[in-house]
């Protein structure tokens, strides 16, 4: 097993050299921290007044272009903010509080977990640069958190698939993301309870309050949980309606942020959803995607624009688990710093084409910047 985590201490930026020969591997991460966060410090920020999720069946209309414009801001507003604590680079606070004003006094939340899953990066940048704002910039900060927390506590889900699955794993998120944000101890303990309860349904094994249809009985979404029951504790039930890991890994992201924020509260939850990952990615027989979903949406999505997934045949791509592997890891060095990621998952996330929309995972993981 390769070693990843260094114990040396940071460099200052100004005593990095100008190129990567003889650098340690920690400070070619660092080189590459000073390299995107200026970079993205240069791009201009798109703030969007009504957010229309990513997920959408067809995702060629302007509305999802647009919103997915304004989704990068929040990813590159992470490094941006991780750039920052390291180097305080003016040019980065001056961005760090542009982007937030304009998206905070523009945008209008509407409580929908899937159109807003992205503010998870609003909500972490609030919380760790309040002292570069103003009294009254920070009440503007503070008004549009409890337009976020009003219209999340008030979102009505519109079935009991959505209610068991994903959609509620990035509300429950999103709500102890805005609770921490606004300091607000109270509510935050509070939504402990409820996010074990989900828990229990979201990774069904061995639950029997969870509906499962008889043998010869058709699943019926209205009436029944899942198709079958559960045959792994780490399996979602968003894997097993939608036969897609795809889903188990979107399902797994937002709970390794609720796991960061709990200490070791799930670590055996997150522990058995890293093994059955493991599992699917690893096994010796094919998975073809999507192939026995019962939920109407897929079905929708094969006749759109999501070729790249639900073609036939198609198969999970390991890269797209780059958050998955990089926020489990993270998520185990907190709990013991001598955790040592595993190199085949690593090289995984490495080689993956959507590192580049992953580097604030990736610079959290090695650099230890949150």
């Amino acid at each position: 097993m390769l070693n990843f985590i260094e114990s040396s201490g940071a460099l200052p930026a100004g005593q990095l050299t100008d190129t990567n020969v003889g650098l340690s591997f920690h400070n070619v991460q660092r080189k590459r921290l000073e390299k995107y966060g200026k970079q993205y410090i240069a791009t201009d920020h798109q703030p969007v007044k009504n957010l229309l999720s990513e997920g959408q069946a067809d995702t060629g209309s302007s509305a999802v272009k647009k919103s997915r414009r304004g989704f990068q801001d929040t990813r590159r507003l992470l490094v941006i903010s991780q750039w920052y604590r390291y180097s305080l680079d003016t040019a980065a606070r001056d961005k760090i509080r542009r982007v937030l004003l304009d998206w905070t006094r523009l945008n209008i939340p509407d409580g929908n977990p899937i159109n807003e899953t992205h503010f998870e990066g609003f909500l972490k940048a609030i919380r760790l640069h309040r002292d570069l704002f103003s009294a009254s910039e920070n009440a503007t900060l503070n008004a549009w958190l409890t337009k976020v927390r009003n219209a999340a506590e008030s979102f009505v889900f519109p079935g009991r698939a959505t209610r068991f699955g994903n959609w509620y794993t990035h509300h429950l998120k999103k709500l102890l993301l805005c609770y921490h944000a606004q300091e607000d101890t109270a509510a935050f303990n509070a939504l402990l309870p409820t996010i074990d309860a989900h828990a229990l349904v979201n990774f069904p094994y061995g639950n029997p309050a969870v509906i499962v249809p008889p043998v010869g009985v058709p699943f019926n979404q209205s009436i029944h949980d899942v198709p079958r029951a559960a045959t792994h504790p780490g399996e979602s039930i968003d894997y097993i309606r939608r036969d897609s890991l795809h889903y188990h890994v979107y399902n797994v992201e937002p709970w390794l942020e609720i796991a960061i924020l709990t200490d070791n509260r799930y670590e055996t939850l997150m522990d058995s959803a890293w093994a059955f990952l493991k599992d699917k990615l690893f096994a010796s027989t094919k998975h073809y995607e999507f192939a026995a979903s019962t939920d109407p949406f897929d079905a929708e999505r094969w006749s759109t624009s999501r070729p790249e997934y639900l073609a036939p045949n198609a198969m999970f791509i390991p890269g797209h688990a780059s958050r998955v592997i990089l926020a489990y890891s993270h998520f185990k060095r907190l709990l013991n710093p001598a955790y040592q990621p595993e190199s085949r998952m690593i090289t995984i996330a490495s080689r993956s084409e959507r590192l580049t929309t992953d580097w604030y995972y990736w610079f959290r993981l090695f650099l230890g910047y949150a």
